[in-house]
Parts: C-alpha cells; sequence; structure tokens
C-alpha cells in the first residue's frame, strides 16, 4: 500500500525561525528576490558571477537552491480594479477601466501566468561517519542551542554575500515555514490560496 504524502515530509518541528528534522539537523530558509540577468548589462553580469562564486568557494556545508512555481493569484488585484470601476464618475475612464478588466480576464483564461519564488535552505547537521573514528570512539552531540548557534554563523555568511550583491535575502519566520511546507506539497493551488481553514491550523500549531 503506498505511504500518505505526508511520509515524505521528514520535518518534526518548527520553531526558532528553522525546520527540525528527524534526525536532529535543522534547516533555516531564506526567500531571495530573483533578477533578470538578461537584463543586465555586462559589468554587472560579471558582478553578479563573482558574487555567486565567492559564495559557492566560501561554503563548507551544503546549500540547496530552490526555485517553486506557481500559478499567480491576481483575485486581490481584480478585486481592487473592481472597487475603482464602482467609484469611477468619469465614463471614459470606467469604458477603459472595464476593457482592461476583460482583457486581463481573457488573456489568463487562455494562457498560464507563472510566479516563480526563489529560496535558499541553510543546513545544519551533525558530522556522521565522515571522519575518521579510533574503536570505541563517538563524536561529540552537541545541545540545540549549539547547533542553532552554529546555523545562525552559517546563514550570517549566506546574507553577507547574497547582500553584497545586491540580493536582499529574507528568512522564513515559523508560521512562513509552515505556510512553505503546504505550498511544496500542494502544486495544484496558486500561490497565496491556503484555505482559511489550514492558516488557522497552522495557527495553533504555532501555540
Amino acid at each position: 500500500m503506498p505511504e500518505p504524502t505526508y511520509s515524505l515530509i521528514k520535518v518534526k518541528d518548527v520553531k526558532d525561525n528553522v525546520y527540525i528534522m528527524e534526525n536532529g539537523g535543522l534547516r533555516a530558509v531564506l526567500g531571495v528576490p530573483g533578477v533578470n540577468f538578461e537584463l543586465m548589462n555586462e559589468e554587472d553580469q560579471k558582478i553578479m558571477l563573482n558574487k555567486f562564486k565567492t559564495l559557492l568557494d566560501g561554503l563548507d556545508f551544503n546549500l540547496e537552491i530552490f526555485v517553486l512555481s506557481r500559478y499567480e493569484n491576481l483575485d486581490g488585484y481584480f478585486k481592487i480594479l473592481h472597487e475603482r470601476l464602482k467609484e469611477e464618475k468619469n465614463e471614459l475612464i470606467r469604458y477603459q477601466l472595464e476593457e482592461y478588466i476583460a482583457f486581463l480576464e481573457d488573456y489568463l483564461n487562455n494562457n498560464k501566468v507563472m510566479k516563480k519564488l526563489f529560496f535558499v535552505v541553510v543546513p545544519y547537521d551533525e558530522v556522521s561517519g565522515e571522519l575518521p573514528l579510533q574503536i570505541g570512539q563517538k563524536l561529540p552531540s552537541l545541545s540545540y542551542e549549539e547547533k542553532l548557534f552554529q546555523l545562525e554563523t552559517r546563514i550570517n555568511y549566506v546574507y553577507e554575500i547574497l547582500s553584497s550583491a545586491g540580493l536582499i535575502a529574507i528568512r522564513l519566520n515559523n508560521f512562513e515555514l509552515l505556510w512553505l511546507l503546504f505550498e511544496v506539497f500542494n502544486p495544484n493551488l496558486r500561490w497565496g490560496q491556503v484555505p482559511k481553514q489550514i492558516l488557522e491550523k497552522l495557527s495553533e500549531f504555532l501555540q
């Protein structure tokens, strides 16, 4: 019998703005703004590539970069447009708004508008089996606070390099981490359309 989807989630808990994994490892997630590399001039492209090289050269731990693609959710934008339409007294502007709304609705019905979100996952796992040990020797186990400190050191390094490249990363908090988990395992939703009851459950989980 196939295992349920949630069995794939190896997160044991979420607190202190980190995922706590089943094996005791920690994961912090940084949201990073996207850039259009093709629109940069040659000098800026070189700077960006050099900064990325500096980031990779300075790593002594694994770093995960992933892109989450979702259908764009424009419901909020349409709501603003319709409210503006109700308030508008000028007939010409009303006509232009109506034409614009109709154009958008037709375009979205016939085209897939995607939103891409970029994340960097900064991990901390205790060393295991990579260093030669003498017979009977065991690696010392770090406390949760010590692992958290090591993770924060890594996060600061990644922050610094990204900032020097003009990329201002945003650390996901506890609620955002839970939200991200839901989004990853529910790809059929448009971004930002997490059901209200799910949001309430996520909030209860953090209380």
